[in-house]
């Protein structure tokens, strides 16, 4: 099977958080006044409110770290550029999103783009699952997250 395990490093662990962190606050901060956008809008119902979201990002995007890190430390070389690409194009659109959709009010685009999304983390957990079972399950509330945003999405674009 050919696994590659790296010694467990802390310091490589909060890396990897606070870069994806890192990565959720500046998606946040090219989106512009996201609270004030979302209050400004006709909600779909289950609409949550406003404060929830800057509760349950910064969770999220710990466990997508520490899940990236996972995969960092116990990967194959058979899948180890999958699972990288993977990893990287599921941040890059999670941060397209935000800017997409509150920033250039671009409502069905951005249900298009986190139809993709979806997509992606569950490819994510699939694959990842092969590598770090742990790292596939710290995935699975985002996907939940994610599915749930894009009833959000799908609402908000055709209410708006």
């Amino acid at each position: 099977m050919n696994l590659h395990y790296r010694k467990f490093n802390w310091l490589y662990l909060l890396v990897f958080i606070i870069v994806v962190e890192g990565i959720g606050s500046l998606s946040a901060l090219f989106a512009g006044n996201i609270q004030q956008h979302y209050n400004s809008l006709t909600l779909p119902v289950l609409s949550p409110p406003d404060y929830l979201f800057g509760i349950v990002w910064p969770i999220l995007y710990a466990l997508i770290g520490i899940s990236g890190y996972l995969i960092f430390l116990h990967t194959t070389k058979a899948n180890r550029a999958t699972n990288y690409t993977l990893f990287l194009l599921q941040l890059f659109i999670n941060f397209a999103w935000s800017i997409l959709f509150f920033n250039y009010n671009a409502y069905w685009i951005g249900f298009l783009v986190i139809i993709v999304l979806d997509l992606l983390v569950l490819l994510c957990i699939g694959q990842f699952y092969k590598t770090s079972k742990l790292a596939s399950l710290l995935l699975v509330p985002y996907l939940i997250w994610i599915v749930f945003a894009s009833y959000l999405t799908i609402g908000v674009a055709i209410l708006n």
